[in-house]
């Protein structure tokens, strides 16, 4: 009961975060030297990718931009140099990346070492959309889009780069207060999440689909803490995931305009965006993940856990037995063909 109840304080917490976030105290995130630091950050282009790329190197890391536009990639590392300096274009790189395909996820470690021959401090997975046109709700490869972009692509790309992390190295995942509504019964009701030809979109909407892949980020951070803690405890590795809040990125433009009675979530969020929040304050909890000293973020079995401007929230996830989470990973796994050694 203790469980449910803080859940539901949570999930209140983060909502009114939402409504009232720019009544809220700017976040400040004290800079840390980072040099020496290797990032790497996918969808970096844009949004709270782009503004989390910017900070990182402007503290001194080099920091790999995984785009699936290699053009809009480099747009980014201009802009970048513009405002942090000319000195610093020695210290970003974009690396090719479409977290949608398997193909490409599989592509990207040797991309990446052709590029960096070193290991890896910081792994953010920022790539995500929200919505897709009716006629793209598939990959090539047979898998939901929104769950393939936003997660699936993910789990694979961590069990790929997993041996290259350095002692300390932190894995984040840029979540959702949208996780509190998700349904992990589509995971194991519908194979890799991918609705059939034909199938009305009202079935499982695209705002159901987000917030499913948002709320699986957060158990798999839990569970990759454990992995983490299990396998390689000398290494110190960490995971978690985190809000941004209701932040004014590119998303939103992509949010597809369906009528209230078919997407209300979506559609709100469409319409409110007086209330969304600067980019960098959305970034801001996830810096503070990435380079903070704080043993309640990198301390002895902190690790896992979900946070909401900079404050640790209970999740839907926590709700599911050990059972349901290891059922999903193994589903995660098949449906991403990843090799979890």
């Amino acid at each position: 009961m203790r469980l449910a109840a803080d859940l539901v304080w949570d999930a209140a917490a983060s909502t009114c975060a939402i409504t009232f976030g720019r009544l809220l105290p700017t976040l400040e995130v004290p800079a840390i030297d980072l040099a020496g630091r290797t990032a790497v950050v996918t969808g970096a282009n844009s949004g709270i990718g782009y503004s989390l790329a910017l900070s990182l190197v402007s503290q001194g890391a080099t920091v790999h931009l995984a785009c699936r536009s290699i053009s809009k990639g480099e747009d980014a590392v201009r802009r970048i140099v513009q405002t942090a300096g000319e000195t610093t274009s020695k210290r970003i790189r974009v690396v090719e990346l479409d977290t949608s395909s398997l193909e490409s996820v599989r592509a990207f470690p040797a991309r990446f070492r052709a590029l960096h021959n070193g290991g890896i401090d910081i792994l953010i997975h920022n790539a995500g959309i929200t919505s897709t046109s009716a006629d793209a709700r598939v990959t090539a490869e047979g898998v939901g889009t929104i769950y393939a972009t936003n997660f699936l692509g993910s789990h694979l790309l961590t069990s790929l780069l997993e041996d290259q992390l350095n002692e300390g190295a932190r894995v984040l995942f840029t979540s959702s207060m949208a996780q509190y509504v998700a349904n992990w019964n589509h995971l194991f009701r519908m194979p890799k999440m991918a609705p059939s030809e034909g199938e009305s979109t009202t079935s499982v909407s695209d705002s159901g689909f987000y917030a499913d892949t948002k709320s699986f980020q957060v158990g798999f951070a839990r569970l990759l803490q454990e992995r983490f803690d299990r396998k390689y405890p000398e290494k110190r590795l960490i995971a978690h995931s985190f809000s941004p809040g209701y932040t004014m990125t590119p998303i939103l433009d992509k949010i597809t305009a369906l009528p209230f009675y078919i997407d209300p979530l979506f559609w709100i969020l469409k319409a409110a965006t007086a209330l969304a929040l600067p980019v960098d304050q959305g970034a801001a909890t996830g810096l503070w993940l990435a380079t903070t000293l704080d043993q309640n973020v990198v301390g002895q079995g902190m690790g896992g856990a979900y946070w909401d401007r900079c404050v640790r929230r209970k999740t839907s996830a926590d709700m599911l037995s050990k059972e349901t989470l290891d059922a999903a990973w193994r589903i995660w796994e098949s449906d991403s063909d990843a090799n979890w050694a």
